[in-house]
Formats: structure tokens, sequence, C-alpha cells
């Protein structure tokens, strides 16, 4: 087992330096907000889904412990409902911005941040319990908040037009064709695997070069007090709330999950709410400030945790 210090040198430190470099390229003047925004269709119109399709494609379902996912799932909700209210009447940030950042509160960024890690130290097997969580946040929590985006975009939006929406967005195509494969047990070439997997692959790198970019531009040297309160959500009430759910099933659910599980509660902040903020035209700059934030705490946390 690798000590702290190894893992923070690698690899929790070399996956950060992506953001770092957007940050660092920024302030050189070699990127700005507007390529912040081409990166970031990349990441939301091709990459994440690619990555999304392989996941759910290869995630083993019958291996799932379903009991620590429903209490995994609680404290999310939780987290989120938290977030969100906190947002809302207390900062009295306006419903769509209050929705994402309760969901910057309990989505991790499990996708582009703890997975990799997980990979690089345990092999694919291992990460396996942060696959179904992924699972579990793609069809449930990411799709619900997109379709609470579409219903409160501005204009008026029958039940009929926002089914089209969700019918022609690409994540939740990408969801719905990887459970599809999965669960029908349908071949694919081995050329279709391999694109999608390389693709997939872009994705995080862009995704955190792309919030680097943000974060460089949305820089101040007032403290956000409201950006603060989402990370203490996430970093400290998350993995608190999940402890105290998972201790009630200690005797039945396999200790590597509730530990992959602890490890996921308590990652930084996850970037997909600031992809969709981008996309659907929502404030970013307490979104970006709470995953730096949290991503710059959890530099600490995760290679004591791991």
């Amino acid at each position: 087992m690798p000590s702290a210090l190894q893992v923070f040198f690698n690899p929790v430190l070399p996956i950060f330096a992506i953001l770092g470099v957007g940050m660092l390229f920024t302030r050189r003047g070699i990127f700005d907000a507007s390529a912040a925004s081409i990166l970031n269709r990349f990441v939301f119109y091709i990459g994440a889904p690619a990555l999304l399709f392989s996941l759910l494609n290869s995630a083993s379902l019958a291996a799932f412990e379903w009991q620590i996912l429903l209490l995994y799932f609680a404290s999310e909700m939780v987290i989120y409902a938290a977030g969100m209210a906190l947002a809302r009447f207390v900062f009295r940030r306006e419903w769509r911005e209050a929705m994402l950042l309760g969901m910057t509160a309990c989505f991790v960024n499990h996708v582009f941040f703890v997975l990799p890690m997980a990979r690089f130290l345990y092999g694919e097997a291992a990460s396996a319990p942060i696959a179904a969580i992924i699972v579990v946040d793609t069809v449930l929590i990411f799709a619900l908040t997109i379709v609470a985006l579409e219903l409160s975009s501005p204009g008026l939006h029958s039940g009929h037009n926002v089914l089209g929406l969700l019918v022609k967005h690409p994540m939740l195509q990408a969801i719905a064709a990887g459970l599809l494969v999965n669960l029908m047990g349908l071949p694919l070439h081995d050329g279709i695997n391999t694109f999608f997997h390389f693709v997939g692959a872009a994705a995080s790198p862009i995704g955190l070069f792309a919030l680097g970019i943000i974060l460089s531009s949305t820089g101040s040297r007032n403290v956000d007090k409201m950006a603060l309160s989402i990370v203490g959500l996430k970093v400290v009430a998350h993995p608190l709330l999940a402890w105290l759910l998972f201790s009630s099933a200690a005797g039945l659910a396999h200790p590597a999950w509730t530990s992959s599980a602890l490890l996921v509660a308590a990652g930084p902040c996850g970037a997909m709410p600031f992809v969709l903020a981008l996309q659907y035209k929502v404030n970013v700059a307490t979104i970006a400030r709470a995953v730096g934030y949290s991503t710059v705490i959890s530099l600490v946390t995760l290679a004591l945790m791991a």
C-alpha cells in the first residue's frame, strides 16, 4: 500500500496539475474564457458522452452493492437539498444557480478526478465501486438535474418539448445507450470500444483544463462565502453523513465498497455542475470557485484516505 506522500505525488498532484496548467496559461494570455467555452463543448457533446458510455457499457451491474449505493444516494440527496436551500434562501441566488450549487455540494468529481486516481492506484477491478456510484449519479442526480434545468430555462416548455430536448441530449443519450447495450448483452466490435475509450479518455484532462481557465478568469481576492459553504458541505458534511449511514450497514456490505464510497464522498466538488452551468448559461463564478477550493483541499484529504 503506497504511503500518503507517495499518493500525493502520484497520482493526486499530476491529475490536479492539468487544472493548474489551465490557470497558468490563462494568466499568460494564451487562453481565455471563450476558449474554455469551446473546450467545454467538446466535453459536453463528445468527450463526456463517450466516457459515460464506456463506463455504463462495461459496468458489472449484477455485482453492485445496491444497499451501499442506496445509502450513498440518500446522503447525496440530503446534501443536494441543503446546498440548494442555502444558496437560494440564505445567499439569494436564482433558482437555476441554486440548483447547480446544490449539485456541486453533493456531486463529487469522480469522473474527472477520483476515478483516474483509483484506476492508477488499484486497477480496473478495484475501481468498480466508484464506477457503480458514477452509474447511479449519472442515471439519477445528473439526469434529473438536466430535466430540472430544461424545465426552468427561460421560455415556455411543454412536456412534449422538454421530452424532445432530453431525447436529443448527448449525455443522456450516452447513458441510455450504455445501459441498453449492457443490459441486453449486445456485442460491440473492438474498434467501437477503442473509439469510446480513446475519446472518453480526453474528457477528464480537457474538462479540468477548461475549469482552470474559468478559475483564472473569474479569480477574485474577495472570499466567496457561498463557495466556502458549499465546500464545507462537500468535504465535511457529506463524508460524515455517508459514514453515519454506512455504519448502519457495516455487517451487511463488503468493506471495500464502504471504504471506496467514503473515498468518493470525501472527494472534491464535481466538475459536471460547472459543465452544465456553462452549457445552460448560468453564472459559473461561485461553482468554479467551489470546485477549485475543494480540489485544493482534497489534495491532502484524498492522499490521506487512499
